[in-house]
């Protein structure tokens, strides 16, 4: 009776299930990895992507780390080396997986986090052991976080390209922006309407870029906060984005193409953008060319 009161409480603790003979597991794809490379001087990795996640090992600047997934804000990462991985022995045997599911956690205990699993007759490497858990070597299988802000991403072998800055003035007629700080009290509009005696002005490579569908250009009205385009490993049609805010999630509506010092005086801005949008080709949202930027209130 107490051995089998404390097979159950391991298998409590470990958080499996019940433990099956080792079978070889087929394998699988190789994860598809980005380096990127730690900018600050101390930088905290988490178990997940969060500021407020337990905390998972820290790395200097100049580290480069092999990234799985690359957020807006959080970028997924294999654990290095130093980072402490581990699994529950019961579910282990000659270094191969005898559970359906084994979680490997940030520490010896249920009370830390879940960065990962392996599953039955997957192989895994045994740094060392401290009575029921055992230590095990840096595997793709478990993830941990980093702030986006605080690495800098590789593309074959080459520092992250920055997006190209738009022109400092486009062409006529569209007219410039006004900074939201030189409004008066009233709700004036930040720029003009264009003039309606000449066409709309169109981007070059918005123009040579465009989708052959009916109603490009059409004249529509956006309302949202402009932020700044996130990561992408695609050149987008524009470095900036209206989006609309609803509690913690945000939902990207267009981009917006302009004049970049005059766009960088709107940021976090709650606007209204009356314009023309344009659908390109290997662009996620359409692209609105502003004719009108008016303040309202925030939401």
């Amino acid at each position: 009776m107490k051995r089998m009161t404390n097979l159950l409480l391991s298998v409590w603790l470990a958080g499996l299930a019940w433990p099956a003979a080792a079978e070889p597991a087929p394998a699988g794809p190789t994860p598809s990895l980005t380096p990127v490379v730690v900018k600050n001087a101390r930088v905290v990795l988490r178990a997940k992507p969060g500021a407020d996640a337990e905390p998972a090992g820290k790395v200097t600047e100049g580290t480069v780390l092999q990234a799985k997934s690359i957020r807006e804000d959080w970028v997924e990462v294999v654990p290095p080396e130093w980072v402490e991985l581990w699994v529950h022995r019961d579910f282990v045997k000659d270094q191969v997986v005898t559970a359906e599911k084994l979680s490997i956690r940030t520490g010896r205990s249920i009370n830390h986090s879940v960065v990962g699993s392996m599953v039955r007759g997957e192989k895994l490497s045994v740094v060392s052991e401290q009575q029921d858990w055992l230590r095990i070597a840096p595997t793709p299988a478990a993830s941990v976080w980093v702030s986006r802000k605080l690495v800098e991403v590789q593309l074959s072998g080459a520092a992250e390209k920055p997006v190209a800055v738009e022109p400092a003035a486009p062409p006529a007629p569209l007219s410039a922006p006004v900074a939201i700080s030189a409004l008066t009290t009233q709700a004036q509009p930040v720029g003009v309407v264009a003039s309606a005696a000449g066409p709309a002005y169109i981007p070059e490579d918005i123009k040579s870029a465009l989708v052959p569908l009916e109603g490009q250009g059409k004249a529509v009205l956006q309302e949202g906060v402009l932020r700044l385009v996130g990561f992408s490993f695609r050149q987008q049609p524009s470095r900036y984005r209206l989006v609309r805010l609803n509690g913690r999630s945000v939902e990207t509506l267009c981009y917006v193409r302009g004049n970049t010092d005059q766009l960088n005086g709107l940021l976090e801005q709650p606007l209204r953008v009356q314009g023309r949008q344009y659908f390109v080709h290997g662009a996620d949202y359409p692209v609105l060319v502003p004719d009108r930027i008016s303040p309202r209130a925030a939401p």
